[in-house]
């Protein structure tokens, strides 16, 4: 322990020394240059240390790069670096930029010819470097803290651990156990997570806009959701970013409408330009004004963006991998500040697809969605005001049932009004998606099916004979058959055939229904005769 002392109040009279820079000019350079060609520049960012540069060129333009991942959480292109270098050149007078514009201009080009250079030992050198510098600063503060007198081994301990982790590129591994397990909070219980993002899908002109409307204005009055109308929600602010609706005789109309608060509800728009013409926010680029917004008050709640896809950018919409990475930032941002993301998507005309993939745009939409709703028209409608609101993807919660509303006209507007009771069970978003006349196809082949295999399993090319006799087509029974979850199995004898056979739980479902069908006969057939004997009396 006196060791300890002696080592403690020696530290603390050593005056303090100049640090010797550890990198070369042409290493400095490389380096540069990985932070912004290398895929592990991410990483590195993080062990940065600006006064470790010599080159004062080089230390400005590091920071230039750690800026912008600050804000925008990833490494810029090399075009938006140059525009981060013209801006930063042109704000300030050259004497007080350490060096000759020229040289900073010198310096870019060289690290550009160095884009396809072998980064790793310049890497190893920089994480090493890293690495030893903080064993020393661990050092310093075991020493200057005294915890090694106080007994506190174990925050040593993890001072070592964190210092030893400096640097090392081990992908992100962690112990599950060192990992804390959390319950997802909900904007909208089972429905609409916080901290995520959640697309609103629909045709257009289905009432995705309105619904959006209902959605905010719960949330800034402190209002309740149909499913629970008991329980008062948490409000709080909503932030609208809309390129498809005017604010003055869209959203501030339809919200009134709502009922919103509108003092909660505030709309972002893009800056003008010199011609007072609106340039639309991309979320790629211009994501620290929503951050701004987020960090300063920190009662927002909810960010909806409609349409999500005008507000990515130049990207390719159809590639995958463009989508996440655009999208990635927003979904950081959400759970930064845990607010939940409601993001409207359109769906293209082509019926003949699955729901999921008539959603415009690449799947990378969907793969960084925590929920996926869409809403529908009811087709039997005759009034054509009744909405089908149904979950498409729900990775985060249990499954839901879909709910109906109707958009009641209030003169200009209309207000999202919503059933009491959830849709029957049998309710299908596909079938709700198509067509009326390919819908009624598949219902027709349904009751053809639960007619068919009521009695027991039959073989299927007598099914298929079967109806195309009733005109059905193969293609539409086969839909169907999936729809039912009929099952299909082979005989067992050689060359056996193949039979189709209904389910428990759906047979049970068509002998109940036979059933019923036939006591409402059997009791028509009885007040039938009834009512016969009562006229032969009166005559």
């Amino acid at each position: 322990m006196n060791e300890n002392n002696n080592y403690s109040k020696k530290k603390s009279e050593e005056k303090p020394k100049e640090e010797a820079m550890p990198f070369t000019n042409a290493t400095e350079k490389i380096l540069l240059a990985s932070f912004l060609f290398s895929k592990e520049a991410p990483e590195d960012l993080h062990d940065v240390k600006l006064k470790h540069f010599a080159s004062v060129v080089i230390r400005n333009m590091v920071k230039l790069v750690c800026d912008f991942y600050e804000r925008y959480t990833r490494i810029p292109s090399p075009e938006e670096f140059h525009q981060c270098l013209d801006s930063f050149l042109n704000s300030k007078e050259e004497k007080d930029l350490g060096a000759p514009k020229s040289e900073y201009c010198d310096v870019y080009e060289e690290m550009l010819s160095l884009r396809e250079e072998d980064f790793e030992p310049a890497q190893d050198l920089f994480r090493r470097f890293a690495r030893h510098r903080a064993h020393e600063e661990a050092l310093d503060k075991i020493f200057d803290t005294h915890m090694l007198e106080k007994g506190d081994y174990d925050g040593v301990h993890g001072l070592m651990i964190e210092a030893y982790d400096t640097g090392n590129r081990d992908g992100g591994l962690r112990k599950l156990s060192d990992i804390e397990a959390k319950d997802v909070e909900w904007l909208w219980k089972n429905h609409i997570p916080l901290g995520e993002i959640t697309i609103l899908a629909g045709d257009p002109g289905v009432g995705k806009s309105y619904f959006s409307y209902f959605l905010s204005a719960q949330v800034s009055i402190g209002g309740s959701w149909p499913n629970d109308p008991k329980i008062a929600i948490e409000s709080g602010k909503v932030l609208i970013l809309s390129t498809d609706e005017d604010p003055n005789y869209c959203i501030r109309p339809r919200s009134d409408a709502a009922g919103a608060d509108i003092d909660n509800i505030l709309v972002l728009e893009g800056a003008r330009d010199k011609r007072g013409r609106i340039r639309i926010i991309n979320l790629t680029r211009d994501i620290h004004r929503l951050e701004d917004i987020l960090k300063k008050d920190k009662s927002y709640r909810l960010v909806v963006i409609d349409p999500l896809s005008d507000y990515v950018g130049r990207i390719d919409q159809h590639s995958y991998g463009d989508v996440r990475w655009a999208l990635n930032p927003l979904l950081t941002l959400a759970r930064k500040y845990h607010v939940a993301v409601v993001g409207i998507m359109h769906c293209n005309k082509n019926t003949s697809l699955q729901v999921l993939y008539r959603i415009m745009g690449s799947m990378g939409f969907m793969a960084m969605a925590g929920s996926v709703w869409v809403i529908a028209r009811d087709r039997e409608d005759e009034e054509q005001k009744r909405r089908f609101f149904a979950p498409l993807k729900h990775r985060l919660g249990p499954e839901q049932k879909a709910l109906a509303f109707r958009l009641d006209n209030l003169g200009k507007v209309a207000k999202v009004v919503f059933e009491s009771e959830p849709v029957e069970e049998d309710f299908d978003i596909e079938e709700a998606l198509v067509p009326q006349e390919r819908a009624s196809e598949t219902k027709r082949a349904k009751k053809f099916l639960l007619s068919t295999l009521k009695d027991g399993p039959m073989p299927t090319k007598e099914i298929k004979s079967a109806a195309r006799d009733e005109g059905i087509s193969w293609g539409t029974l086969r839909k169907a058959k999936e729809k039912m979850g009929i099952r299909a199995s082979k005989g067992k004898e050689e060359g056996g055939k193949w039979f189709w056979e209904l389910n428990e739980f759906t047979r049970g479902q068509a002998l109940m229904e036979a059933d019923a069908k036939a006591r409402i006969e059997a009791a028509r057939e009885k007040h039938k005769e009834s009512s016969e004997n009562k006229e032969e009396k009166q005559k």
